[in-house]
């Protein structure tokens, strides 16, 4: 018992030294890869700065709308390249040797990694799925005003929308200063609009319009109905006419929103709500599922980092740089491939958005079974010896 106690105690201690060894290198990781992707973000903007004139205040503004996204995909990339490097540290420091010495196998020393990683992924995913469709809304929205701010009048030209009761809405111009609309088509099977049409199909239209939020108000149109056969069965004129379209106004917004802008729940409605519509919903399918496969990205570049830099031996810092990068650069190339497969029906989107994951968890869990093993130790020596110009790395 005492025996037991002894090593449960020796086995604490070492889960903290492990995490307080990843810890700094898994921050400085987080930290150059999130400045990396903030830098290509300036260079994107750097011709809207220009042209438009924005101040630092609005690109500051833009940069931090955009921090969530970006932290959710530096998070599993951090934890890759720090696995390489506090590992890699521990390798060469000869730690790695004396915790075995002291009985502790490779795999157990992974495990407070992976728990760790755990962590990460749920906090991850708090992120991914909370913040940053919040953090991109507000981010178009400015992006929008700095758009429309600069020797751009204030309007939205040729939008199009559906309405509640299958009414379909086109504004060729609207005015958001004074709420004004021009060129306005209603197209309404529902009959509701204009019901002493009695007609099938009913198309409105007004070249003038006001809309206040809650309402529209058309002055001098005219009224058209059609039976089931497209024969013109009516044809009128109203001086003026009133339609509350508050519910098709936030379907305007609803409708507007990427998939990137949109949360768990309202990815699911809105792919509930295209299915029933007959509408295609893989893009929709791919980015919910995507929102449960990057956070658990972790765990998986833990699994595969921690036992290929356990099994390559005493290596340089820069050497499992460079394998990181290559790792990454597999894991972006299949989930880019397989989300293009999935956007366009030629494979299950929510297959398309786990095969990276899939992939290397695969791999990731044959390497953690063979890491204890003499015949898989020093891996990268023995690579060596069969390929002799890898030395160069």
């Amino acid at each position: 018992m005492l025996r037991y106690t002894s090593l449960a105690m020796r086995l604490r201690r070492c889960d903290r030294y492990l995490l307080e060894q990843m810890l700094g290198p898994f921050l400085l990781a987080l930290a150059g890869l999130t400045l990396f992707i903030v830098l290509n973000i300036i260079l994107r903007l750097s011709d809207l700065m220009v042209d438009r004139g924005i101040g630092l205040l609005q690109l500051l503004r833009l940069l931090v709308y955009q921090l969530p996204e970006l932290i959710s995909w530096a998070i599993p990339m951090g934890t890759l390249f720090a696995v390489f490097l506090g590992l890699g540290r521990l390798e060469h420091d000869r730690e790695i040797m004396a915790f075995e010495s002291i009985g502790i196998p490779l795999r157990r020393i992974l495990l407070p990694l992976l728990v760790a990683g755990l962590a990460l992924s749920i906090s991850n995913f708090a992120i991914y799925n909370w913040a940053m469709p919040a953090s991109k809304q507000a981010s178009a929205r400015v992006y929008r005003e700095i758009v429309f701010a600069q020797s751009l009048p204030r309007i939205a030209t040729n939008t199009f929308f559906k309405g509640p009761e299958n009414q379909t809405f086109y504004v060729r111009q609207y005015d958001s200063e004074d709420g004004s609309i021009r060129d306005i088509e209603i197209y309404d099977v529902s009959g509701q609009l204009y019901p002493q049409a009695e007609a099938h199909v009913t198309i409105l239209t007004a070249p003038y319009g006001i809309w206040s939020g809650e309402i529209w108000r058309l002055d001098s149109g005219r009224v058209y109905g059609f039976n089931r056969e497209g024969v013109l069965t009516y044809s009128g004129e109203f001086a003026e006419m009133t339609i509350p379209v508050e519910q098709a106004a936030n379907l305007i917004w609803n409708q507007s929103q990427v998939p990137a802008e949109m949360g768990v729940g309202e990815l699911r409605e809105r792919i509930v709500r295209a299915a029933e519509s007959g509408l295609p919903t893989n893009e929709l399918r791919v980015e919910l599922h995507q929102r449960f496969a990057l956070p658990l990205a972790s765990v998986v570049f833990i699994l595969v980092g921690g036992a290929v830099s356990l099994m390559f031996g005493s290596r340089s810092r820069a050497t499992g740089i460079i394998v990181g990068l290559v790792l990454i650069g597999i894991w972006q190339g299949a989930l880019l491939w397989s989300q293009a497969l999935g956007r366009r029906g030629a494979m299950n989107p929510a297959l398309a958005a786990w095969v990276p994951d899939l992939l290397f968890l695969l791999v990731g869990l044959v390497l953690f079974l063979r890491v204890d093993h003499l015949a898989s130790r020093d891996l990268w020596n023995r690579i060596q010896r069969k390929l002799p110009f890898l030395t160069t790395l």
